[in-house]
């Protein structure tokens, strides 16, 4: 797999530092599924030197493909800077996916922050197969400003539930809170279809989601972010313990795990952050 060069179509803004990456000439990326990604770099000379992995959110036929990011550093304020016509170098689509939607079970998509857009693509994915009122999204940040494309995911027909830490949006409280709001609605209408967790967010947001999931003996899968140089697994900068093995890493064997896989992860977070609070 090499890079090709893709052209920016559009750079729209969403507010609060959130914006949308539209890039032209995509074509290898047809037939990308929910969770893979790209590394993308800008014709930005040498610094900042290394290329930056961003999930795929909008994958179509005639070659475009749509990014969404968060400044948060010098390489994402390049790229928010970007005009259309813009030059990028992408290699993808890199990584494994989600499992795709099925008719006999309700999968809850928990998407925090700039995790969303392997959640959008999966929700794109269910609508396009018929299969919208078998997912619903659960959507969380710290504000409103937090929450994008809202328009855009009522438009797929998937129920959403909204949640904002200062309330200014959806429900008070965490997204978490509103997972485990959807979990009970659910015991509560005794239905016999079957429950599936993805999430993708911060990795707090993750091992807590995980750790619902576990208590409630449901299937899981988690979208893990990492910091990473190649997204080919030569690097091994994007390790993770893991359970089935002392490591697993996020480029080549992710991004997307069952949760029974990395929760290792957690519990190694945890433990350390226990000891350090003794010492």
């Amino acid at each position: 797999m090499r890079y090709f060069d893709a052209r920016v179509i559009e750079n729209r803004s969403l507010g609060g530092g959130y914006f949308v990456f539209r890039l032209g000439g995509c074509e290898p990326l047809a037939g990308s599924r929910p969770g893979q990604f790209v590394m993308l770099r800008g014709d930005w000379g040498r610094d900042p030197l290394l290329p930056r992995p961003l999930s795929l959110l909008s994958v179509a036929h005639e070659g475009r493909a749509d990014l969404l990011a968060k400044v948060v550093g010098k390489g994402t304020a390049l790229m928010e800077r970007s005009p259309p016509g813009s030059r990028v170098s992408v290699l993808g689509p890199l990584g494994n996916s989600f499992p795709e939607p099925s008719c006999d079970v309700t999968d809850l998509l928990v998407a925090g922050g700039v995790g969303l857009p392997p959640l959008f693509m999966q929700a794109e994915s269910a609508a396009r197969l018929g299969l919208a009122s078998g997912s619903e999204m659960l959507y969380g940040g710290r504000t409103s400003r937090d929450l994008v494309l809202l328009g855009e995911m009522r438009a797929l027909g998937i129920p959403l539930h909204l949640a904002t830490e200062d309330g200014s949006l959806g429900r008070r409280g965490r997204v978490t809170d509103e997972l485990e709001a959807r979990l009970e609605h659910w015991r509560a209408a005794a239905s016999t279809r079957r429950l599936r967790i993805m999430a993708c967010g911060p990795r707090a947001m993750l091992w807590a989601v995980g750790r619902i999931a576990q208590s409630c003996d449901i299937e899981c899968y988690l979208s893990l972010e990492e910091q990473m140089a190649c997204g080919i697994g030569v690097c091994l900068g994007c390790a993770v313990a893991a359970e089935t093995r002392p490591y697993r890493y996020v480029c080549k064997d992710g991004p997307v795990f069952p949760a029974s896989e990395v929760m290792a992860q957690a519990t190694a977070a945890s433990t350390s952050r226990s000891e350090g609070g003794q010492q």
